[in-house]
């Protein structure tokens, strides 16, 4: 081990880039196996050279033979070995045995497991699952009685994956009284040619055998096996499901990346490009890919933190597994009428793999927990809803609604006060009374929101704005939306990005020192209209009318897209809106303002013509996106929160119906669309504007908020039932504040084409 520490050392000063990329290069210019046994044993082998090289296991501690890399390096690790092409450890179950045995083994244990199982040199398999225990491990049944120095195990465990090629098998077995309960069980190491043990190998659908059946006929186990303390297993267990969804989540986002890229590129060959049915797919299979990464990074954050992923691992479980099912009917789909065939025929597309994958994706939601499981388990166990079972509640992981990953300590300072002093100014019984005024706004809410650095808080310092990351001021604006607002953060926040991206600081000054703004152009489903239907500018004023400008009955600037009378160039101007004529339109939403502006001979100051304009809406378009998207993430987290408040309370036939799961797996499904829709954004809004996947990451993301918020609407509505009808309920102003936005600047069924347009290019 000696040996082993010192280069593990040397990774921690930097030097693994280097030495990684040597070993890497080496590996491309080998052959490539032919045969799936061929490829076991080259993945087997490259298991040891990167041990030899100190360059295995990136998250695991120095100490245990690890490189213990932040989660920046772990990514660039992974991203490092998939794009070479590396193969993946062959024995998947290793990496859920081996964070247990790292937090709850012995010295000795660590000792004996740990290297071996890096190297591939002994395979593990995993006991939970029994005939009468599936995703339900506390009704296991297998017992271990103790008897000196060892343990007698007795009972049957099933769907046990790999079992006839494993050399160990980590497995729960109860030592406590009989019967369904999670005390009393215990978790043991067992050797699997241990006498007694019986392997009886089960043919899974798609015609292989990859799991099996186990059975131990008094099976001698040593005590010294025991990992933890005896009745400790379930809470040992949490440690391998949790780090089993958060880590190797993290490597699983470049295989799933390499994946999309080949069902793309299948798209592309079998003349299904412009298809646009198929491309909506495949944007949605992008869309989740992306979800994955995002919510990975944050559980593993939470992971190197000393802290339980658990509510953001869940999520990531069920979103992973509905998507490897979407993702490969996808792709059996592009095949054509070659999927008739079975995977192994003459003539089957690409050798059969979508076929085979197809069929081997129905198991995604039913192994490590079944999806309705991790439904039960995240509308209980992360959302605090009533037990299915009759067992009360727990304190929900967070309060619904809020962030699942505790965010940094800037943004989460922000959430609390900024989400503090809002809710002390906004009443649903003031909100729906804006429907008698609906060309206003709460002045006193705004001015308390400046007082706050809105809406420049990511601006330019030199020009006195707050110079955050747009990721703040992402979370600025859902905590607007999430409390329904009703002042003119977000079209204020874009006029003011429009006007930094053409330069014009003096009118950006006025903005950010708290003045309200709107930007006028005509929107189609595409988003903003740059050629037709603008305003005409001549000698100095414009002349042209535009419909539903979202924030103009209550602007201090209007910032105008036109062109010149003379030259038909884009021009940008401003105009004071006593100049104009805005008649007030009604809004679907309640809490903001939307209205027509009428120019006639309007004196305007140009601030921008020409290339200049073109550019800065190609990088303002970007931000308003995400910032339209940041106020459907709020509004969908309120609809989950107010769902899951209302669960927790109605009650029907005696219990709250929260407890069915009918409505516990509405509340999860809304949970895991608002809570991927955040990350998504903020992951989008964390992009620098100059980076090659920046707006293709801020469509996807904003599609998936805008439909994910009236999803999230509708479904708060609907179980809250005829409460949640009724127009004193807020739940109708979320759903017109969602239906709003998804119109405001573009459809997400056009965001998603136009990021299908950008994929398809990257496999042209």
């Amino acid at each position: 081990m000696e040996e082993t520490s010192t280069a593990v050392l040397d990774a921690r000063t930097g030097d693994w880039r280097s030495r990684l990329s040597v070993l890497l290069d080496e590996y491309r210019k080998r052959p490539r196996p032919a045969t799936s046994r061929d490829r076991f044993d080259a993945s087997t082998a490259w298991q040891s050279e990167l041990v030899d090289a100190g360059l295995a296991a990136p998250g695991w501690p120095v100490e245990v033979g690890g490189m213990e890399l932040s989660l920046d390096d772990q990514l660039d690790y992974y991203r490092m070995v998939s794009a070479a092409g590396a193969p993946k450890h062959p024995c998947a179950m290793s990496f859920i045995v081996a964070p247990t045995i790292i937090v709850h083994g012995s010295q000795e244990q660590k000792d004996r497991f740990l290297e071996p199982l890096l190297r591939a040199d002994e395979f593990w398999c995993q006991g939970f699952s029994e005939p009468g225990a599936g995703s339900d491990l506390a009704s296991l049944s297998t017992r271990a009685v103790r008897d000196g120095d060892v343990y007698r195990v007795t009972g049957q465990k099933i769907w046990t994956t790999k079992a006839d090629r494993a050399d160990w098998i980590f497995a729960l077995v109860r030592t406590g009284p009989a019967g369904r309960g999670t005390s009393g069980i215990t978790y043991l190491l067992i050797p699997m040619d241990s006498p007694g043990i019986e392997i009886r190998p089960l043919r899974d659908a798609a015609g292989g055998h990859h799991f099996a059946e186990v059975f131990f006929d008094d099976v001698e186990v040593p005590v010294a096996n025991r990992l933890g303390d005896e009745g400790q297993g379930w809470s040992i267990m949490r440690t391998s499901l949790g780090h089993e969804r958060a880590t190797a989540f993290l490597a699983d986002e470049f295989r799933y990346r390499g994946t999309v890229d080949k069902v793309v590129r299948l798209a592309v060959d079998r003349g299904y490009a412009e298809d646009p049915v198929i491309r909506q797919e495949i944007a949605r299979i992008e869309t989740s890919v992306r979800s994955i990464a995002a919510n990975s990074a944050r559980a593993l954050e939470a992971v190197l933190r000393g802290e339980d992923p658990g509510g953001v691992a869940s999520v990531n479980r069920l979103v992973k597994s509905e998507f490897e099912q979407h993702l490969h009917r996808l792709a059996l789909r592009l095949t054509g009428s070659a999927a008739v065939l079975g995977a192994r025929s003459e003539g089957t597309a690409e050798s059969g793999r979508w076929t085979y994958g197809y069929l081997m994706s129905r198991a995604t939601t039913i192994g490590a927990g079944t999806a309705e499981i991790q439904r039960n388990t995240i509308a209980e166990g992360v959302l605090g809803l009533p037990s299915h079972r009759g067992e009360g509640r727990r304190a929900p992981a967070v309060t619904p609604g809020r962030p699942l990953a505790a965010p940094e300590g800037d943004e989460a300072a922000l959430r609390e006060v900024l989400g503090s002093a809002i809710s002390s100014y906004v009443e649903t019984e003031n909100l729906l009374a804006r429907e008698t005024s609906p060309g206003d706004y709460d002045i006193g809410l705004w001015d308390e929101l400046v007082k706050f650095g809105l809406p420049g808080l990511a601006a330019p310092e030199r020009l006195g704005g707050g110079g955050a990351p747009l990721r703040l001021l992402c979370a600025a604006v859902e905590e607007a939306g999430y409390r329904l607002a009703p002042v003119p953060l977000v079209p204020t926040a874009i006029a003011l990005e429009v006007l930094l991206a053409a330069g014009a600081d003096r009118a950006a000054e006025a903005v950010i020192k708290g003045a309200t703004a709107a930007f006028v152009a005509p929107v189609d489903d595409g988003g903003w209209v740059c050629d037709t239907e603008l305003p005409v500018c001549g000698a100095g004023r414009l002349t042209g009318v535009v419909e539903r400008v979202a924030g103009a009955p209550v602007a201090d600037i209007l910032v105008v897209l036109a062109t010149d009378a003379a030259t038909g160039e884009l021009l940008l101007a401003t105009v004071e809106p006593g100049a104009a004529s805005i008649t007030v339109q009604n809004s679907i939403d309640i809490t903001a303002t939307v209205g027509i502006v009428a120019l006639d001979a309007t004196p305007a100051t140009v601030v921008a013509v020409g290339a200049l304009v073109a550019d800065a809406l190609a990088a303002a378009r970007r931000v308003a996106q995400l910032l339209v998207a940041a106020d459907s993430v709020g509004v969908a987290n309120r609809a989950l929160a107010l769902a899951v408040e209302w669960a927790g309370q109605r009650e029907q036939f005696g219990q709250a119906i929260g407890s069915f799961q009918a409505i516990s797996h509405r509340c999860a499904n809304l949970l895991v669309g608002a809570e991927g829709a955040r990350g998504q954004v903020l992951a989008a809004a964390d992009r620098d504007g100059v980076d090659p996947d920046a707006v293709l990451s801020a469509e996807l993301a904003s599609a998936e908020a805008l439909s994910t918020a009236v999803r999230s609407s509708e479904e708060c509505v609907q179980i809250h039932g005829g409460i949640g009808f009724t127009w004193e309920h807020t739940a109708h102003l979320l759903l017109r504040r969602a239906i709003a936005n998804e119109a405001w600047l573009s459809r997400p069924e056009v965001m998603r084409d136009r990021a299908v347009t950008k994929l398809l290019d990257r496999v042209r």
